[in-house]
């Protein structure tokens, strides 16, 4: 028996370990550092978006959302089935002929689709 294999080996067994509240801090702590601040929408944005949603809603046109979320961005594209101005609310028909909801003011982008 080799002495130096018997010191390698008490090396290679030897492994720390994390608390698992350790853990989980580490993990919100690389999610906390993906995140983003939301950006600021002036008004000619705000006027472009609604235009581009009123001209795909009446042609029927797919649109594409980039909708803040908690910090990171997501990206929702589907037909317009209708447009409330009061809630600032977008009732979107996705692909699969389900529907999704967009508050108007988590929308940092808006892109026709061709």
């Amino acid at each position: 028996m080799d002495l130096d294999n018997l010191k390698d080996r008490k090396m290679k067994k030897w492994r720390g370990f994390y608390m698992p509240e350790q853990v989980s801090m580490v993990k919100q702590m690389w999610i906390d550092e993906k995140k983003i601040q939301m950006p600021l929408i002036d008004d000619y944005q705000v006027q472009e978006f609604e235009e581009k949603i009123h001209f795909a809603k009446e042609n029927k046109l797919p649109i594409e959302f980039t909708v803040f979320d908690n910090g990171f961005t997501e990206i929702i594209s589907g037909k317009i089935h209708s447009f409330d101005g009061i809630e600032k609310k977008i009732k979107l028909i996705m692909h699969d002929n389900t529907f999704e909801y967009i508050l108007f003011p988590e929308i940092i982008n808006v892109k026709l689709i061709d």
